[in-house]
């Protein structure tokens, strides 16, 4: 069997649809189905060699989307820089028209009205702008998605809290503009990653009292640590646990650190994912040391 020639340049750095590609010859419609390529969206494929997230499916996406509509949502705050949409979430593209996608399969056609100041074009790709890309997030997604989402838009200063406060208040009557303003009213950009920002949804939500995010601890002016969330009054903090404080210096320097914390005369609560599936037991942990601070 001989070495197959080298794929053609043009279909080796981006998304490519098959037809046209096979049309101007170059490539084969038995090599395109082969292992050179891999199918991203229906008719749309990349080289074997080119890592798939979802920026790339956003491109993709763009190749069978007509031009009424706008990647927005996760995807555009994909493009803007916020990258926490998995691999397996759909792109989303938002128009006013009705649009039909040939094998939408991978694409969710959010049909809305869009003013035309709410789209620009980055990078060759049309995407609504941030704050227009918050609200479809908080239309969308989850509530328990949408927060860490726009809590990273805020954090990135693609938009600011005020600004979708303002749209909020412009935009009563809109469709589920309630979940919108339930969800600005749990914006954080102070968190630095989701696990936090959902710790302090489930927080909020069970009616305990709001915790700061990223709140820097001092004693006697000396800089101790910043804890993901705190009481300040209470002295009680919440540390979110990653797959990396696994790693032994890390342990170490975790284990400096609460000892400083501790010394410092605050409780320290750490949360993990299991805590994230289920947060009875860390509920209960902060009932308990904020009621022990207040007796």
């Amino acid at each position: 069997m001989g070495i197959p020639p080298p794929i053609p340049r043009q279909l080796t750095g981006a998304p490519f649809l098959g037809s046209a590609a096979v049309a101007a010859g170059l490539v084969t419609r038995k090599r395109l189905l082969g292992p050179s390529f891999r199918r991203v969206l229906h008719g749309v494929y990349v080289s074997r060699g080119l890592a798939v997230d979802h920026g790339v499916k956003c491109r993709a996406a763009a190749l069978l989307l007509p031009e009424t509509c706008a990647l927005s949502g996760v995807s555009a705050a994909w493009c803007y820089g916020v990258r926490l949409a998995s691999t397996s979430h759909a792109v989303i593209a938002s128009t006013s028209g009705a649009v039909h996608v040939e094998g939408a399969r991978g694409i969710r056609v959010h049909r809305t009205p869009l003013d035309p100041v709410d789209v620009i074009v980055r990078d060759g790709l049309p995407l609504t702008i941030p704050v227009r890309a918050a609200w479809d997030i908080a239309t969308l997604e989850p509530p328990d998605d949408a927060v860490p989402f726009i809590d990273a838009m805020i954090r990135a200063g693609l938009l600011t809290a005020n600004e979708l406060r303002t749209r909020v208040a412009l935009s009563g009557g809109l469709w589920r503009v309630t979940r919108v303003r339930q969800a600005v009213d749990l914006v954080d950009g102070r968190s630095e990653s989701p696990p936090e920002s959902r710790i302090r949804v489930v927080v909020i939500r069970a009616g305990l009292p709001r915790p700061i995010p990223q709140f820097e601890i001092r004693l006697d002016g000396r800089f101790i640590a910043r804890v993901d969330l705190a009481w300040p009054e209470a002295r009680v903090a919440v540390e979110y646990d990653g797959s990396h404080h696994a790693d032994v210096l890390q342990m170490r320097r975790d284990r400096r650190r609460l000892n400083a914390l501790v010394h410092a005369g605050w409780t320290v609560i750490h949360a993990t994912a299991a805590d994230l599936a289920d947060p009875s037991i860390l509920l209960d942990q902060i009932r308990a040391a904020l009621r022990r601070t207040a007796a």
